[in-house]
């Protein structure tokens, strides 16, 4: 009796945790394994954090213990997780390509225009005539007086003296260049200094 009766034990538990890790959808599996690797080995009480993790996160199954994690990542790591692993990385390829075509027959359909791009195009600040850009690139250039205003506000304002007043003053000595003008324009002369001695 006693036999039968630990047998009989032992397929129940054998049936919970069969029905326990069907309830794992793709969409859980992976975010079993981001659990995994966000509370590695050594994380106290990993295994009921983890539990609690997929109880927070998981969209269908609220219902995870520490137990059911424990079986399903002992099922990925063996060979049926390999094959499991190869199932999910095909589907999510074959979600990606899916998504690039939908994306390609919208341009095509569109006339060369997705919706991403026309959505840029109309948030991107309107530059005005061809003249106006013109203009405003002329602005963006460095003249040769400026270029000499710069270098003198370099010398004149320390950085130690100054600390992070030094770019207001400097703006001031230039004063046709705002604070973030001439702090760009410094950094593409250091720059522009750093390549010349990589050359040489």
């Amino acid at each position: 009796k006693e036999n039968l009766m630990k047998a009989k034990q032992s397929q129940e538990v054998h049936k919970e945790q069969t029905s326990n890790a069907d309830k794992f959808t793709t969409q859980d599996i992976a975010l079993l394994v981001k659990a995994v690797k966000s509370f590695p080995t050594g994380t106290v009480n990993r295994w009921n954090t983890i539990s609690d993790y997929m109880n927070l996160h998981s969209l269908l199954c609220k219902t995870y213990e520490s137990k059911d994690i424990i079986t399903k990542v002992k099922k990925l790591q063996s060979k049926e997780g390999d094959d499991l692993k190869t199932k999910i990385n095909k589907q999510a390829y074959e979600n990606f390509e899916k998504a690039q075509k939908q994306r390609i027959d919208e341009v095509v359909h569109t006339g060369g225009l997705s919706s991403r791009d026309t959505v840029n195009t109309c948030m991107a600040p309107d530059l005005g005539a061809p003249d106006e850009v013109k203009k405003r690139k002329q602005a963006a250039a460095w003249s040769a007086d400026e270029q000499k205003l710069l270098e003198e506000a370099l010398k004149k304002f320390p950085q130690a003296a100054l600390g992070s007043a030094r770019w207001e003053s400097i703006a001031e000595h230039v004063s046709t260049k705002t604070k973030k003008e001439c702090m760009r324009r410094y950094k593409e002369l250091v720059e522009q200094i750093k390549a010349k001695k990589a050359k040489a």
